[in-house]
This record gives structure tokens, C-alpha cells and sequence, in this order.
């Protein structure tokens, strides 16, 4: 009996259950180094429901190990901190070859007179509106 050649088409299949999980899994990831708790799971809060992945650290030295050994694609950074300054934490990243292209968006109380020289993508005022901080996140992922 002689046998009948098919061809077999594959057509793309647009639900991909696997390919929706990879992308989630690849969300923008930031950064955020406060020393305040209430402050810093207020912007997690923020910055999650706006379909970012969050991390924090309470001082630069703790954001300077997490950032080493998992680079985000930004940092927001306070500048008045226990252990590790805004001040120093930015003369390390500077520094660091893997940290140093990482935007950074200053929040912070400090006047902006004294961070002409920190070299920040972006500075925000504290206190700070919840539509300027995650503009200015989106701005660099």
C-alpha cells in the first residue's frame, strides 16, 4: 500500500501561556534605597502596581551589594542615610564599571542647590507625588 506524503504546518499560536510568564518574569527592575521603612514599601507599593519589580535597601552600602549582584535597570536613591550616604553611594557607582551606567532618580529632602553635582538622571523633592515618581522610573526602562 503505497503511503500519502503530508505536509505539516505549524501556525504561530499568539496564547502562549510560557511566553506570558517569561515576559512578566522580565519586568523592569528598581532599586529603591530609603532608610525610611514606611516610606520605602510606599514606593515598592507605587512602583509594583505599576508593573515594576522592586527591590530595597535601608543605606548605600546594602544597595551596592544588591546592585553588584543583581543589576537593576534603575535606582532611586535617597541622600540623607545611615552607614552609606546618597553622596557616597554615588562615588562608588560612579566607579563600579558594572554600576556606573545604571540611571539614578534622586528623592530626597535635600535642597537641589546641593545635588548639582551628584550627576542623577532625575532629582525629585520629598515629599513627592506618586505620578512624578513613577514617570520619572518609566522615563528609563
Amino acid at each position: 500500500m503505497m503511503g500519502t506524503a503530508t505536509t505539516s504546518r505549524t501556525t504561530a499560536n499568539f496564547y502562549d501561556p510560557w511566553s506570558l510568564c517569561q515576559a512578566r518574569s522580565r519586568r523592569s527592575r528598581v532599586l529603591i534605597v530609603e532608610d525610611d521603612p514606611d516610606l520605602c514599601e510606599l514606593m515598592a507599593l507605587l512602583l509594583t502596581g505599576a508593573g515594576f519589580e522592586t527591590q530595597v535597601a535601608s543605606n548605600g552600602q546594602d544597595a551596592l551589594v544588591l546592585a553588584l549582584d543583581n543589576p537593576p535597570r534603575v535606582i532611586v536613591l535617597d541622600m540623607m542615610m545611615p552607614v552609606m550616604d546618597g553622596w557616597a553611594f554615588r562615588a562608588h557607582q560612579r566607579l563600579c564599571v558594572t554600576l556606573a551606567a545604571i540611571p539614578v532618580i534622586i528623592l530626597s529632602a535635600v535642597p537641589a542647590g546641593r545635588l548639582a553635582n551628584v550627576g542623577a538622571a532625575a532629582a525629585l523633592q520629598k515629599p513627592f507625588h506618586e505620578a512624578e515618581l513613577i514617570a520619572a522610573v518609566r522615563a528609563y526602562c
